[in-house]
Parts: C-alpha cells; structure tokens; sequence
C-alpha cells in the first residue's frame, strides 16, 4: 500500500489509508468515517487482496480485521442507498489477487489492477473519460456537383 499511497500522492492526490501497521501514524476509525466515508466528493480506492476478502467475509479474530470489516459494512449500505450504482469506490487488485477476491457487491464494477491499470486509475479518480478518436475511413469521397440556376429555385 506504500508504493501505491507515494505514487498518488507524486500525482499531487492526498491519499489517506484507514489503517496502517504503524500504531503512531493509524487514523482513527471514526475520524476516517467522518473525514472520508461521509464525504461523497471523496473517491475511495479499494485495496482488494487475498488478506481483504478473509477479513470482510471470514470470521474476523483480530482489530484490523474488525476495522476493515466496518468499513466494507458502510460502504455496501452506501451502494445499495445508490441503487446498487457505483459512484466512488473504485477496486484495485494488488498482488496475488484476482476478481474472486472482489467482493460480491462490486462485482459489476470495473475493477483496475496495480500498477497495469495506473493510467485508467488516475483517470478514474479525475472523473475523466480516456478519449478514444472515431476511426476515420482512409478514403473520404467528396462529391461537388453544379446546380443549375432553375435547379438553385428548387432547392
């Protein structure tokens, strides 16, 4: 989760994890929902791992389980309050996982993989659409046929 926090915050993004192994630098659970989870401007980023979907669907036995499994709890109650659309959270699968270890809810989601999916990463948290040019034909005919005044009237 290191690397990946330094890489946003290099990109100018003020990333803020909910719980760190560092007791000094964790944030508090409430102060997190409240700063975070209660603001709907606010994206959050998804770290799905093997680890992750133990905690938040296996019987939990240890703090951070419990804290990652609150947190899942609020934002699932937030997507069904959205009719099951997707408007924040975005899934990122980091090493050794893979879509079976996304939770059911987001399984419809457009889930990024790191640090393949960097670009449409940060795209996703701009709120910005990759453009992709129409294709355009090699031959463009273009036709320029006279109009005959008597014609001109009739047009």
């Amino acid at each position: 989760m290191l690397p990946f926090s330094h890489f946003l915050t290099n990109k100018g993004f003020r990333p803020a994890i909910d719980i760190l192994d560092d007791p000094i630098r964790r944030l508090d659970i409430n102060k997190w929902k409240d700063a975070y989870l209660k603001d709907p401007s606010t994206m959050i980023i998804v770290a799905i791992s093997p680890k992750y979907k133990a905690d938040v669907e296996g019987s939990v036995v240890d703090n951070h389980g419990l804290h990652t499994k609150y947190i899942h709890s609020m934002m699932q109650n937030e997507f069904i309050q959205q009719g099951s659309l997707n408007f924040r959270f975005i899934p990122l699968l980091f090493l050794n996982a893979s879509q079976k270890h996304v939770p059911s809810w987001l399984q419809n989601t457009r889930v990024y993989r790191w640090p393949r999916d960097t670009e449409d990463v940060l795209l996703r948290l701009l709120k910005e659409e990759r453009y992709v040019p129409p294709p355009v034909r090699p031959e463009l005919t273009l036709v320029i046929r006279p109009v005959s005044p008597g014609a001109a009237a009739t047009l």
